[in-house]
């Protein structure tokens, strides 16, 4: 199975189900997809996740579930998840599956890699947070991890998504 997941207006595509972050000594799974959403299978969207929200509290979420205790509150649909701290209107992360009938909305460079490619699934991940002390702020245009910006890209991931500060 092929993946699609979008960051702002990046796209990147892959076989494998998890997002990484690499300082470029280690690398740290920060998000791991374990079900997607099916409605004929009667499967939501699952997901695993192990960051820190802006205020420096880890969050760790397993199958849907805030495995720590941390003061967040999960919003969990068929097929998004979004994880708010308390008082904010803005989600810490924000997981989303499209349905193909979404498409459309998405710029035409990642419109044309759906078209041409078709994956799975297509996810949006969207949020701010930090994962090994990289500040990751992802919007509908950009994604800036730590001061280094990322749009309009095309990355088709051979070994998975491993996403860096570093520009390449």
């Amino acid at each position: 199975m092929k993946h699609a997941f979008i960051f702002g207006t990046t796209i990147f595509l892959c076989e494998q189900n998890t997002l990484t972050y690499s300082d470029g000594l280690s690398n740290i799974e920060f998000l791991r997809i374990l079900s997607f959403y099916n409605e004929q299978k009667g499967k939501v969207l699952t997901i695993e996740a192990n960051i820190n929200a802006p205020n420096g509290e880890t969050i760790r979420i397993s199958a849907n579930a805030n495995e720590n205790g941390a003061d967040i509150r999960l919003d969990v649909t068929k097929g998004r998840i979004k994880i708010f701290q308390p008082g904010h209107a803005e989600p810490v992360l924000d997981v989303y599956q499209f349905d193909p009938h979404e498409y459309s909305g998405l710029s035409s460079h990642v419109l044309n890699e759906i078209h041409a490619q078709h994956p799975d699934h297509v996810l949006t991940i969207k949020g701010n947070f930090f994962v090994g002390g990289a500040h990751f702020l992802i919007e509908n245009e950009k994604m800036f991890i730590d001061n280094n910006g990322y749009a309009n890209g095309v990355v088709n991931a051979h070994n998975g998504i491993i996403l860096s500060a570093a520009v390449a």
